[in-house]
């Protein structure tokens, strides 16, 4: 599928999410619900999304240690604008990030790509691993036997999450010990194929192998969990303070719940920071708290402006400071994807 037919398609299935989810809503009510919210919780929320990207840029400072000692400032400012992106062009924004921190540096891309995707395999463990546990211990504040019976199934849904979890872990420590093993086994299975199938496994492989030294190194691993705990803390009180904006009081537990079911959502690569697909996931993990259709429609448009708006304003100031202008951005984002 050629680049552009692919991004046609992408985006034609984000327009059908959209339309997906504001085509059930009656916006008479969502309108009510969002200006009778309370306005001091969002701004409290949308610091502390500015504060997960000083704990993304000092986690990548950390992977990005081995290959080189980049200055705070400048992954800093390459973090906002990638993650700013993400707003405009979906996750592959996240690409930009490799190819600003170059122009501040001078380290290739190339030499920093398998780094990104390092801290995909982090956000993902710690997201995975907090939403199980989380599941674990879950409750509903009702008897109903239907709903009894599904909180077993979520129960058990948290014990077969943890188990994947440390599964993976496992597997991970495996590619990075014995990599060049694993590396030459591939290459004698995949001979007979064509390359343009094998080599991108193969380097897939090579990134992952390259960008887990962290694992095996046990004071950087411990500063790449510490931030991305304080980077999902962060993110879940946000979710928090959202609902406590529309006065849904509800634990900490329930706001977990939510933002496993937003990041299912963010995970669909559509343009607009995952638009429509990420509304519909809140609200639907919203609703199953029991809040109303409408009402858990307004909290997700806003927790989708909340978690995706306020990294792209940051991003901005830096685009504008240093001269990058959004066509150019759009130009990057197509050339590292292509790559």
């Amino acid at each position: 599928m050629s680049r552009k037919l692919r991004s046609l398609f992408i985006l034609l299935i984000g327009i059908g999410l959209a339309y997906w989810f504001v085509s059930q809503l009656e916006w008479t009510v969502v309108k009510v619900h969002l200006q009778q919210m309370r306005i001091w919780p969002l701004l409290v929320a949308m610091m502390l999304i500015n504060l997960t990207i000083v704990a993304r840029s000092l986690r990548w400072q950390t992977l990005l240690a081995p290959i080189t000692k980049a200055a705070f400032h400048n992954v800093f400012a390459a973090t906002s604008i990638g993650f700013g992106s993400i707003f405009v062009f979906g996750r592959a924004g996240e690409v930009v990030r490799p190819v600003i921190l170059s122009l501040r540096e001078k380290v290739p891309p190339s030499a920093t790509i398998a780094t990104i995707l390092i801290e995909r395999i982090f956000d993902t463990g710690t997201v995975v691993t907090v939403f199980a546990l989380n599941l674990l211990f879950f409750s509903l504040s009702t008897n109903r036997a239907d709903d009894l019976t599904t909180l077993g199934r979520i129960h058990t849904l948290g014990v077969l999450m943890s188990v994947g979890v440390v599964a993976g872990i496992i597997v991970l420590v495996l590619i990075r010990l014995k990599a060049k093993a694993l590396i030459s086994l591939l290459e004698r299975w995949t001979k007979r194929l064509p390359e343009r199938l094998t080599r991108p496994l193969l380097n897939l492989v090579r990134h992952l192998a390259d960008g887990l030294s962290v694992l095996v190194n046990f004071q950087e691993l411990a500063r790449a969990v510490l931030y991305s705990a304080v980077v999902w803390l962060l993110v879940t009180a946000s979710t928090w303070l959202v609902a406590q904006a529309f006065g849904v009081d509800f634990s900490f537990s329930y706001a977990v719940f939510v933002m496993g079911f937003g990041l299912v959502g963010s995970v669909v690569p559509t343009p607009g920071g995952s638009a429509g697909a990420f509304h519909k996931a809140a609200q639907v993990g919203l609703m199953f708290l029991g809040i109303e259709s409408n009402l858990a429609a307004a909290i997700a448009i806003i927790y989708h402006l909340i978690a995706f708006g306020t990294p792209f304003i940051i991003g901005l100031f830096y685009l504008v400071r240093d001269g990058i202008s959004l066509t150019r951005l759009r130009e990057m984002v197509a050339q590292e994807t292509a790559a």
